[in-house]
């Protein structure tokens, strides 16, 4: 896939780093900064640092560093097309494209698998609207969903006599393939169909295969109402996270996603309007399926059933959710009816209310808790206290410790000004990164490190290019002499550079660690100066001078010839005039700064 400048320019200017690399490792807030722990290496103590106001990162112990693009396609494996994607998809950018769109390398056994399910989608989708699946149709309709809904979400019926399979078969699919994706099984009397006389709803993976089925039988008498695909090489239920592939961007744009528990749910929300929603296909919310929310949005907000096993899920889930650095927000739900109960009861107005109007995740742990705890009991109450506070010392914010712990004193009667000192006292340490390695490329003598700062003042400003080019034009190391080239040619389309879209312009790995370790540097400065800039190639010209200098006087020792000599001498005599015209300058400028 080749990507245009442009696009790849509006997409890193509209993605904060901070914000993209917040979805899949957890930030501490520090200062102007955020530190994480690096994943790049063995790391334990917060070493990566991400910088807002240049849109880099950078790890001080493994050199890991770059802009919003290297973290994705390091932390993801991806090329460097797909990087962009990644962001632009998590953000919502839209992207202009010049070919078409990324041909990934698939596993052929696993498009045969998506060929098949794909098939049986459209083959139940059918049955759906014939005679046979017309109580199925009466079903459905009795239950709210009308026909752009069934569209919408490819809802089927899977007939008797194993229809499906024999459909399969006849289409040429292999039956190995059929039963790897669980669409049919095999038995002691031969191939059958899973799903016989259910309901049929796709499941698909982040990208939008279809990858398994949630299945609902119409016989009030069946203890299965619902079943799903068995796990395979293409489900696995704690990876999977229903309905996502359609939800991303809307949850992107809205600033939330929405969770629920099942596949119904999410369908009573569209019926609603309500378009950012997803399930995790049950109660038991895995950490993968976490942090693929996340990527949506880092704002989660839950809305399991309002029973006692769904306000248990959400109480699970929601820590779960805070440990990975997510916000989490609650849909309070007093009702006890699950979102389709709830429309139907109530109508569709009372769903799009409760939405509105989430509360925080402390006000649900002192619903959840109170119910769970009887506070007429002392040791349970002790008990309550103790976990509700136990939420409380997590809390980053102090008013809200200070509120929450007043509020739990005032149910509860104890006295928690002790405890809140304990909270105050164990509030997360900002963590300072330990600089294993030099913060600048190994400065091994003066005229290196006023290179260093050169090039880094020509980051900061076009007069520093113009100087550089004006008085110098050249550096002597191959390395920091690249990157000086490419700030200059920088400068001739625009007058600012934006160090996070310069790094992209940079060729090799070394170039943009080079980059990376010369401008989070604390020796750098921080700022243009017109005189650090002067200064640092009035340096470099000293010492191009004495090491010319030097070669002259090696030069005068060797050559016969007098005429040559003589020439070398006068050359060697003017060359110690101008070295010590910059001596007797350094010297004037240290006395002024001394006094």
């Amino acid at each position: 896939m080749r990507l245009n400048d442009d696009d790849i320019a509006k997409v890193r200017s509209s993605a904060d780093i901070a914000d993209i690399i917040g979805r899949f490792i957890p930030l501490v807030k520090k200062g102007k900064s955020f530190t994480a722990v690096c994943p790049f290496h063995d790391d334990h103590d917060p070493s990566l640092s991400i910088s807002q106001d240049k849109q880099i990162f950078k790890c001080f112990v493994c050199g890991a560093g770059g802009n919003v693009f290297t973290f994705v396609q390091d932390y993801e494996h991806i090329t460097f097309p797909e990087a962009v994607v990644k962001v632009a998809e998590l953000i919502g950018q839209p992207l202009q494209v010049t070919t078409s769109d990324f041909v990934k390398q698939v596993d052929p056994h696993k498009e045969a698998g998506y060929k098949v399910m794909n098939e049986a989608i459209q083959y139940m989708m059918y049955t759906l609207n014939s005679a046979t699946g017309s109580l199925a149709k009466e079903y459905l309709h009795k239950r709210g969903l009308d026909e752009k809904i069934i569209q919408q979400f490819q809802i089927g019926y899977n007939d008797e006599a194993d229809n499906l399979a024999k459909f399969l078969k006849a289409k040429g699919y292999k039956d190995s393939d059929c039963i790897a994706t669980n669409v049919t099984k095999i038995t002691e009397s031969g191939i059958h169909d899973v799903f016989t006389s259910r309901i049929t709803f796709p499941i698909h993976d982040v990208d939008g295969n279809p990858i398994g089925f949630s299945a609902r039988t119409m016989d009030p008498s069946n203890p299965s109402k619902y079943i799903n695909t068995t796990e395979t090489e293409f489900y696995v239920k704690g990876n999977t996270v229903y309905n996502y592939h359609r939800s991303k961007n809307d949850a992107r744009k809205m600033g939330f996603i929405l969770v629920v528990e099942g596949v119904t749910d999410v369908i009573a929300f569209a019926r609603a309007g309500i378009s950012n929603v997803c399930a995790t296909l049950g109660t038991a919310c895995t950490t993968n399926q976490l942090k693929l929310l996340k990527q949506c949005s880092s704002t989660i907000r839950f809305c399991y059933d309002g029973d006692r096993a769904g306000q248990a899920a959400t109480y699970r889930a929601g820590k779960m959710a805070l440990e990975l650095g997510c916000k989490v927000e609650i849909v309070s739900n007093k009702t006890d009816k699950d979102p389709d109960e709830i429309i139907k009861e109530f109508g569709i107005e009372r769903l799009q209310d409760m939405i509105k109007k989430p509360i925080t995740w402390m006000e649900f742990v002192f619903e959840y808790l109170s119910s769970k705890y009887d506070l007429d009991n002392y040791s349970s109450k002790k008990d309550f206290a103790q976990e509700v506070m136990s939420e409380i010392k997590l809390l980053s914010d102090d008013f809200d410790r200070q509120n929450f712990t007043h509020q739990l004193s005032t149910m509860t009667g104890f006295n928690f000004q002790s405890m809140l000192n304990e909270t105050q006292v164990s509030k997360p340490k900002e963590i300072t990164p330990k600089k294993k390695v030099q913060p600048i490329t190994q400065a091994i003598d003066g005229r290196n490190k006023a290179e260093d700062i050169l090039i880094a003042q020509m980051l900061l400003s076009i007069d520093a290019a113009e100087i550089y080019k004006e008085k110098l034009g050249f550096l002597t190391s191959d390395k920091q002499q690249k990157v000086a080239m490419m700030i200059l040619d920088e400068y001739r389309k625009t007058d600012k550079i934006f160090l996070a879209d310069f790094m992209d312009s940079l060729q090799g790995d070394e170039l943009k660690k080079y980059l990376i370790d010369l401008t989070t540097s604390e020796a750098m400065p921080q700022s243009y100066s017109k005189e650090i800039v002067i200064g640092s190639i009035d340096r470099i010209k000293k010492w191009l001078l004495e090491e010319k200098v030097q070669n002259l006087k090696k030069q005068i020792r060797t050559i016969t010839n007098e005429e040559s000599r003589n020439a070398l001498m006068q050359e060697y005599s003017n060359s110690l005039v101008e070295l010590r015209r910059y001596i007797d300058e350094e010297s004037r400028k240290k006395q002024n700064s001394s006094n």
